[in-house]
């Protein structure tokens, strides 16, 4: 069969044009905007972030020992005495400066720190006793029946100090998917990275303006209520100790990412030092304590790129430390000491934050 000499040329034309098309690959946007593609993760060598976290904080310690048991008729060596230190409202502004850097795809290290002044703070001290399914036959007929960390004296003052922090990172990915777009309108990317670090977290409290709020007779002597004239004492509470945990991000469209962290650090390390100026009996610092507990910590946020490398994010953050455990050590002027345990040890910081970060 033959065919018309212009149908073939046109045949052949149209060939040879569809070879050279194909010969020359089109440009990633052409790519991207057609079909679904995979486009090449985004990634930074330095990553500079300034945030201001609204802290809610507060902190309580709680120190016991077992009571003589020449002390009650009839005769008990399970009654325990003991102190609770309760810190509330040390809420301020924390601003915290970081930095991280990723030498090599997969691999980075970040150094956060961060500090803030606090005041209108509130501090209470109860002294109590707790006896668990005993009755407890006191001075005055006064009988108390199984009372659970019961106070027999009570203090307020009012505080103000400082707080600041440091911690550093290294982070290893573990697990990540590339970007997909269509329509040069929709993309996805996400990684999981795990993280080894180390944390110091440390307050510093001032206690004025004191009160006796509670005293009675029945028991060990209490200074009578009222003022606590000439207060001016001083507590530090230090936290510190390795931690580990894993960071997920994820890109949602083109300005648009989301954040979350989870730290747990299983062998924290806690310190406090108390300087009672009243107290002449007390050497300088008076009481000493440690503990080792846990601390976990939680952050998740969402971030916007509003101009070139910037990005403005907002986010809520977390954490908190437990020990059921440790001691105390009261240091007297004469030389002597007391030696307690602790079966509590708390802190909380939680609440909102914004920033602002740069990447490069």
């Amino acid at each position: 069969m033959r065919y018309p000499h212009g149908i073939v040329a046109r045949t052949a034309l149209l060939a040879a044009a569809a070879g050279l098309f194909c010969a020359f690959a089109e440009p990633a946007e052409a790519r991207h905007y057609y079909s679904w593609e995979r486009k090449p993760q985004k990634t930074y060598s330095i990553k500079a972030r300034v945030r201001r976290w609204q802290t809610a904080t507060s902190a309580q310690v709680r120190s016991w020992m077992f009571t003589p048991a020449s002390w009650w008729s009839p005769p008990s060596s399970n009654i325990s005495i003991g102190s609770t230190y309760d810190f509330k409202v040390l809420d301020a502004p924390l601003y915290l400066f970081s930095l991280e850097t990723q030498p090599v795809r997969g691999l980075s290290f970040s150094f956060e720190t961060g500090d803030n002044k606090f005041s209108g703070g509130k501090y209470f001290e109860h002294d109590w006793l707790h006896a668990n399914d005993q009755t407890l036959y006191l001075l005055n007929s006064v009988v108390w029946e199984s009372p659970q960390h019961r106070d027999y004296a009570k203090k307020r003052m009012e505080t103000s100090g400082s707080a600041r922090q440091y911690s550093a990172a290294a982070y290893v990915n573990i697990y990540k998917t590339d970007g997909l777009s269509q329509d040069g309108f929709f993309e996805l990317a996400h990684t999981l990275d795990i993280f080894l670090g180390y944390t110091y977290y440390e307050t510093k409290v001032r206690l004025f303006n004191g009160n006796k709020i509670m005293s009675t007779d029945f028991f060990l002597p209490t200074a009578p209520v009222g003022p606590m004239t000439g207060l001016d004492s001083r507590t530090r509470m230090a936290w510190y100790g390795w931690t580990g945990g894993f960071r997920e991000q994820a890109d949602l469209g083109k300005s648009f990412h989301a954040e979350a962290r989870f730290a747990f650090g299983p062998t924290m390390k806690y310190r406090g030092e108390n300087f009672w100026n009243l107290d002449t009996a007390l050497a300088n610092p008076g009481i000493r304590s440690a503990a080792t507990g846990h601390l976990a910590e939680f952050d998740v946020s969402v971030s916007y790129k509003f101009w070139k490398n910037f990005e403005a994010d907002a986010g809520w953050m977390a954490s908190t430390y437990r020990s059921n455990s440790g001691s105390e050590t009261r240091y007297y002027t004469d030389g002597s000491t007391w030696e307690g345990k602790l079966n509590r040890v708390n802190a909380t910081r939680k609440g909102f934050f914004f920033g602002l970060s740069w990447k490069y």
